[in-house]
């Protein structure tokens, strides 16, 4: 498959699913994939770079030679983790001038080309802000540093409170009943011995962000109380972002994405509202219609020699499979 302009690369790689999108530089789209999570600090770094270079392959024929890339990817939390995953991409023949960061600064860039604040929560959490040349980012390495929030967070704590009021310890909760039955079982203490002898992957307790929130929204007390402690996590992450970048939060739109995020709970996105506005009551929150690798197409195409070509309307539209892509391991291409 020959192509008459040169090729732009964009990835957008989280836990679970990877989004790669080719266009020519017109700003054409060209090509798109989805494959399975690509983080390097789950798969390794070259089997990251090589599925980059597969799902590539599928989009637009060919896994190597694109004019420019960008890489956006969660799990690249340092910038020695930055930079060791550009050299191997250069290695590997993909594209000889990669921009590699973070996917927190593509979802920034899906829902704003200025300044901002952009959180996100997908299995984890992590957060970026851009000020006047600013940046403002954090280490998210879950427990480690202090993170709390994402999928399997709540996931797990949600599991916790149901086998506490199973056993006795805690009150009594809709979670007792389906935390379990999401996995086809009955009382949360199975599901807890499922998990601790290997029965069930706990990388699957993620899934139960999903009856959590639905639980909350029924008007359970104690998922409620996850959600709540959600958004207190969101507004923990912007409050710390307008400090250390010394402005007000009026200066800046807060762009939220990730599964979590994404998700549209009535509950959560309220009580994340709520948050936002004892910050500042003029707060922009933007969820974008965009998804992140539109982001990820403006970093790449911002590198090509003249002015950035411009994510037109058809373009975004194109674009929109990646808003609702499978979670499952199957690669699905779509070519333009």
């Amino acid at each position: 498959m020959s192509h008459p302009l040169p090729l732009v690369l964009a990835v957008d790689a989280g836990n679970s699913k990877t989004h790669v999108a080719v266009c020519d530089a017109s700003g054409r789209l060209v090509g798109s994939a989805i494959g399975p999570g690509g983080s390097p600090q789950t798969l390794g770094l070259t089997a990251a770079v090589d599925q980059v270079g597969r799902l590539a392959r599928q989009a637009c024929g060919q896994d190597r030679g694109f004019a420019v890339a960008a890489f956006a990817m969660a799990g690249l939390d340092l910038p020695e983790e930055e930079a060791a995953f550009h050299d191997a991409a250069i290695a590997s023949g993909l594209t000889g001038d990669a921009v590699v960061c973070n996917d927190t600064l593509a979802l920034l860039r899906s829902g704003t080309v200025g300044d901002g604040v952009a959180v996100v929560a997908g299995a984890g959490t992590n957060c970026l802000g851009i000020k006047g040349g600013q940046e403002v980012r954090f280490h998210a390495l879950g427990r480690l540093t202090g993170d709390w929030g994402g999928g399997n967070d709540i996931g797990a704590d949600a599991l916790g409170i149901a086998c506490r009021a199973e056993d006795g310890r805690g009150p009594g909760t809709s979670l007792a009943r389906v935390v379990p039955a999401h996995f086809g079982l009955v009382r949360p203490l199975e599901l807890a011995e499922a998990v601790h002898l290997g029965r069930v992957p706990q990388e699957r307790l993620v899934e139960l962000s999903v009856p959590v929130f639905r639980a909350a929204d029924e008007g359970d007390a104690l998922a409620m109380g996850l959600v709540r402690r959600m958004a207190d996590e969101v507004a923990a992450y912007v409050r710390a972002c307008v400090t250390r970048l010394g402005c007000g939060l009026a200066d800046l739109p807060v762009v939220l994405g990730g599964g979590i995020l994404r998700a549209g709970n009535i509950a959560l996105m309220d009580a994340i509202g709520d948050a936002l506005r004892e910050l500042s009551p003029d707060v922009d929150i933007v969820v974008p219609s965009d998804p992140p690798i539109a982001g990820a197409l403006r970093l790449a195409l911002a590198e090509l020699p003249g002015d950035e070509a411009p994510l037109d309307l058809q373009l975004s539209r194109q674009l929109a499979v990646f808003s609702a892509g499978p979670t499952a391991s199957a690669l699905t291409v779509s070519a333009g």
